[in-house]
């Protein structure tokens, strides 16, 4: 029987990247005992103007996955200028609490939500970006793909 000779040089760092990759991955999706209301898992669309910031229209599109992490692209548009931009992070719910915390920051945004209806989910800040703030109010409207 004839074994090929394996070559440790080319094994030993792509066995450490494929280590490395699924402890990020797992480090960043594993929530623990959080819970996630199945309700808001789905794509959702949602825009305001004014509301968080004076002369300022927002629109998103956000996934929201039964794993606890999300993505969201936003469009702004301020005095004619366009900006888009994406987040990734975490979601989980507690007690009539949407908490949310973005990949790329350490503060966790909390708001007050209900379901209106299957299609429509309101929510109310309780803390933003680390302060308490109950002034900013939306809806997310969920997304018919079919």
């Amino acid at each position: 029987m004839y074994l090929k000779k394996i070559n440790m040089k080319k094994i030993i760092p792509l066995a450490a990247i494929i280590v490395i990759a699924l402890f990020s991955l797992f480090s960043f999706v594993s929530l623990g005992d959080k819970e996630h209301d199945k309700r808001l898992v789905g794509i959702w669309k949602g825009f305001e103007v004014d509301k968080q910031y004076e002369g300022v229209e927002k629109h998103w599109i956000q996934q929201r996955f039964e794993n606890g992490t999300y993505v969201i692209m936003f469009t702004s548009k301020q005095d004619c200028e366009i900006q888009t931009f994406t987040e990734k992070g975490k979601w989980w719910t507690k007690d009539g609490e949407f908490f949310e915390q973005s990949k790329s920051s350490k503060s966790i945004d909390v708001y007050k939500y209900t379901v209106d209806n299957p299609m429509v989910v309101s929510f109310k800040s309780v803390v933003l970006l680390g302060k308490k703030d109950d002034t900013y109010v939306f809806s997310d409207y969920k997304v018919d793909l079919d």
